[in-house]
């Protein structure tokens, strides 16, 4: 607009500085004009006034619109393009920005594909190395793909933006690598374990936290790794974290990873069917796990429950 009324009041001038010369020299000339020379100076003011405002108004539009088209692309809408009015240089400056738009779309496409990619790549490698750390122990071969998948629908489910659901994912498949450092004939026995053997066992979460430490894109799933056994009533390990000090991404997974022990076999306890497993699931709601957590972990076991009776309803 600043630019619209000086282009105005630069080309009304320069249009109607002849009318007012005019004016001026006839009313030298007489004492008085008559209505005729007052019309024609009166009409020339206002030819002069309309012409500015139109050469004003096909400079300074194209130039706005380019102006609200760079915005657009500030704000990461590539691709948005301005229309060309005129085969000028404000014809040309709209197309190089049409051009210059249509390429920041390309890369930033590109860009994406590359990062999905890369991110597929991550997870191949993160999987594979889950699948070392399970198969030390036969029971539990699937489990952190199981908890990591289940982990992401939790997430979903309560409306966590798409980093933290990554971050979910990560954590559900790496939440045992501390477990590298524990014995096998630990990890497999049947027996209680005694306090040593414990100790061994509780020192995991923060041996699997330290591995990944170092890692810059694992950062958000280092919480859910150190804290997915610590407890909503404070009685978890390896912090005794109580309640919100528990990171939530810690919560979730530790309710999946609670899900996934209480329906599989392990080498202290027989697998637990659905329906036996949810009242203990309940039981737990508010002592082991966040209450909002088994909540939405529970609308999740529903749908999948739902899901899978559709086919056969068919």
């Amino acid at each position: 607009m600043r630019l619209q009324r000086t282009l105005l009041l630069l080309v009304a001038c320069a249009a109607g500085a002849p009318a007012a010369l005019v004016v001026g020299l006839l009313a030298r000339g007489h004492a008085q004009l008559d209505s005729a020379s007052v019309a024609a100076a009166a009409g020339a003011l206002a030819v002069a006034a309309a012409l500015s405002a139109l050469v004003a108004r096909s400079i300074t539009r194209p130039i706005a619109e380019c102006v609200r088209g760079a915005l657009e692309i500030a704000r990461g809408r590539f691709g948005r393009e301005v229309p060309v009015r005129a085969r000028n240089e404000l014809g040309d400056l709209a197309l190089g920005f049409n051009h210059m738009s249509r390429e920041l779309a390309r890369y930033d496409a590109e860009n994406r594909r590359l990062i999905h990619d890369l991110e597929a790549g991550y997870l191949d490698t993160l999987r594979s190395l889950a699948s070392a750390i399970d198969a030390k122990d036969p029971y539990t071969r699937g489990h952190s793909e199981r908890v990591a998948e289940l982990a992401a629908e939790i997430g979903r489910e309560l409306g966590l933006p798409r980093e933290t659901v990554a971050a979910l994912v990560y954590g559900g498949i790496l939440h045992d690598i501390g477990k590298i450092g524990v014995p096998d004939a630990i990890l497999a026995k049947r027996a209680a374990l005694t306090p040593e053997e414990r100790a061994l066992v509780e020192v995991h979460p923060g041996t699997g936290a330290e591995i990944v430490a170092g890692v810059e894109f694992l950062r958000g799933a280092v919480p859910a790794i150190r804290g997915h056994h610590e407890r909503w009533d404070g009685d978890g390990y390896p912090d005794r974290l109580r309640g919100e000090e528990i990171p939530l991404v810690a919560r979730i997974v530790n309710a999946a990873d609670t899900w996934d022990a209480c329906t599989t076999n392990r080498p202290y306890q027989a697998a637990l069917a659905e329906g036996d497993a949810l009242p203990l699931l309940a039981e737990l709601r508010g002592t082991q796990i966040d209450p909002a957590v088994h909540d939405a972990l529970v609308a999740v076991l529903r749908r999948r429950a739902a899901a899978a009776r559709a086919p056969s309803a068919a």
